[in-house]
């Protein structure tokens, strides 16, 4: 009987071992090309180049609602210096610093409309900079400034783009929407009251693209290639107070249980025992699905049997790449502190502050229902201050996906192409209230050092990487 046993698990085995194979297998393996496409005529490169350079010269950081928006309305007189086509030609609609185009297609098709979108505003540049962060400089084929990435190069992007169809005659068969918005680093009121502007006027929306992944170098590891990270969705964001409140007292004759003590009790008890489901979404399932073919074995093999290999994966991801590892959970990162203001005396109340990271399959109100439980047990009230829930998740199957795609194969054969999570936040949230397929993808080439320097220092990004984002736009217009 026992050899009997011990042949059935045997046969198991093999036929588990046999199934890994065959999946591997059909799976099989990819490259990517190893030349770009070709670049458009030096001159026209060099142009881009220049207009970029002039776009980060004009500073354009963030101002509050009610604020002085003079430096936004250079920006805008620079813009119309920039593309007098778009100017003369398209629709031009300004809410309190926010800009829209409509660009009014012929009509020969019933695809709902195409909107681009990019932010004009950029975060303070601190630090010490190689280069001024505001002068624009271009060297050894480089442009200097702040917002280069964010998102200034994506916006001179797809202005160049519709500039040079234009000047070509060219007329999309349905509408096309520019925006930019003038606040989103502070999630300001310019997205929103776009996105009300066009549902005053029954605009329904077919494919939004605004910031989100790019064309990056070995996003994760194992991949020894660049990857275009197309965003299905965006992590909810949110703070969240945590308060432990005392009578005080001197601190020469402490009682147990002190409101620090309790915050850090609390503060280690969700770092140790992680109180956030971790799953596999679709858009991680889609995005290692796509990378596998490009993987070395045996991570290639891992990837290929995700039905075997998942709970070595939940396990395994976070310590090997922290952003792999927020893509299946909602995060919690406690980052602010506060307490008495004298060293010899107990505070009457303390709080810790934390940023949260929601996720599709555990939302805001699922999560501030576990912390509120563990507050309990800490005797912590549980305070949300500000925040927002995560989006829905568009489809990679969707027409506007496939269109992306499509276009970024052509412009960079040179790099996969994958859905991803988006763990920031971006203005292109507010446009599901009229729009089913919101993508988070900006067409820029950019190296690590480039997508470190985003709200960091030495923000750039290459001349020829500007001229090939360029072409991703004007082959996605004409080819949606």
């Amino acid at each position: 009987m026992g050899w009997i046993i011990l042949w059935a698990v045997l046969g198991l085995l093999l036929l588990l071992i046999a199934a890994v194979l065959v999946n591997t297998l059909r799976v099989g393996t990819k490259s990517v090309s190893p030349q770009g496409a070709p670049l458009p005529p030096g001159e026209r490169v060099e142009h881009y180049a220049e207009t970029l350079s002039r776009m980060l010269a004009q500073e354009t950081v963030t101002v509050a609602p009610g604020g002085d928006l003079s430096k936004i309305y250079a920006f805008h007189r620079l813009l119309e210096e920039l593309y007098p086509n778009i100017h003369r030609q398209l629709e031009r609609v300004e809410l309190d610093g926010a800009l829209l185009f409509h660009w009014k297609g012929s009509g020969r098709s019933d695809r709902l409309p195409l909107l681009l979108m990019s932010h004009m505003d950029v975060v303070p540049a601190e630090g010490a900079w190689s280069h001024p962060p505001f002068a624009g400089e271009i060297e050894k084929g480089i442009i200097w400034g702040r917002g280069a990435v964010d998102t200034k190069g994506s916006l001179c992007g797809f202005m160049n783009a519709v500039e040079e169809l234009l000047a070509e005659g060219y007329v999309p068969p349905q509408d096309i929407y520019l925006a930019s918005s003038c606040n989103e680093e502070i999630n300001g009121p310019g997205a929103p009251a776009t996105v009300d502007y066009l549902a005053a006027r029954g605009v329904k929306l077919g494919l939004v693209l605004d910031e989100g992944g790019a064309v990056a170098d070995s996003p994760l590891p194992g991949l020894d290639c660049k990857f275009a990270m197309i965003g299905l969705m965006e992590k909810g964001n949110a703070q969240v107070k945590f308060v432990a409140k005392s009578k005080g007292g001197h601190a020469s004759t402490p009682p147990k249980g002190t409101p620090l003590a309790r915050l850090a009790g609390m503060v280690n008890y969700i770092e140790k025992k992680n109180p956030f489901s971790v799953q596999f979404t679709p858009p991680v399932e889609g995005m290692f699905r796509e990378m596998a073919p490009y993987m070395s074995m045996p991570l290639r093999l891992v990837l290929a049997n995700l039905w075997l290999f998942k709970p070595l994966l939940k396990s395994a991801l976070p310590k090997f790449s922290a952003q792999a590892g927020a893509m299946l959970q909602t995060t919690c990162a406690f980052t602010m502190a506060s307490g008495s203001e004298a060293a010899n005396v107990i505070p009457q109340e303390a709080s810790i502050t934390a940023n949260l990271r929601f996720m599709s399959h555990e939302r805001k109100e699922a999560t501030m229902q576990k912390l509120c439980a563990i507050g309990k047990r800490f005797d912590v009230e549980v305070q949300l201050v500000s925040g927002w829930d995560c989006s829905g998740v568009s489809s990679a199957d969707s027409y506007g996906y496939q269109a992306v795609k499509a276009c970024v194969q052509k412009t960079f054969p040179e790099a996969g192409v994958a859905p991803y999570i988006m763990l920031q936040g971006s203005d292109s949230r507010h446009y599901e209230k009229i729009c089913d397929c919101v993508l988070r993808f900006a067409p820029l080439s950019i190296d690590k050092q480039q997508l470190g320097s985003i709200h960091g220092v030495d923000e750039n990004l290459g001349v020829e990487a500007l001229a090939k984002a360029v072409c991703f736009y004007k082959e996605l217009v004409q080819r949606y």
